[in-house]
């Protein structure tokens, strides 16, 4: 179910699963991080096809939120295979490795959009997006309305 945001509703991005303490970040904390900005993003849906536009905006890097968490990481080779799951407020859901996030390009362009071409994304798509800028195929990692990162670790689903 899609939440609207408006002044009378304040947003806060869950951060849970395998952390010490589960994080409840606003949008003012989400706007003390670093910020950085991104230009002409192509948005292509997963067949290859332009979705008709390009994105400019200014967000923080998802492992900057990340880093914020207390991650338990108990054994040696845990982050080798953890996972994190963005998920929308309407439940649209994307995945990506630990080893992706931190060891590769990749990580360098996901980020939690607060703006989009100058303007706060406080109207339809909610305070916060999410986007994989260095994506060859943006589209299918774009979550609207970013409501929760979970980390997970691949053995609790085996």
């Amino acid at each position: 179910m899609q939440r609207p945001y408006n002044d009378n509703q304040s947003y806060h991005l869950q951060i849970c699963g395998k952390v010490a303490t589960e994080l409840q970040l606003s949008m003012y904390d989400l706007r003390e991080l670093d910020q950085f900005e991104a230009n002409q993003l192509p948005l292509r849906c997963g067949s290859g096809e332009p979705k008709g536009c390009s994105l400019s905006g200014k967000g923080v890097l998802l492992t900057d939120v990340i880093n914020l968490a207390d991650v338990i990481a108990a054994g040696h080779n845990d982050t080798k295979k953890m996972f994190i799951i963005a998920r929308s407020d309407d439940g649209y859901t994307t995945v990506f490795s630990w080893q992706e996030l931190f060891n590769t390009v990749v990580g360098e362009g996901v980020l939690i959009l607060l703006e989009k071409d100058g303007v706060p994304l406080y109207g339809g798509h909610g305070p916060a997006d999410l986007i994989s800028g260095r994506d060859f195929l943006s589209g299918p990692r774009y979550v609207k309305r970013l409501a929760r990162i979970e980390i997970v670790l691949l053995d609790e689903f085996i």
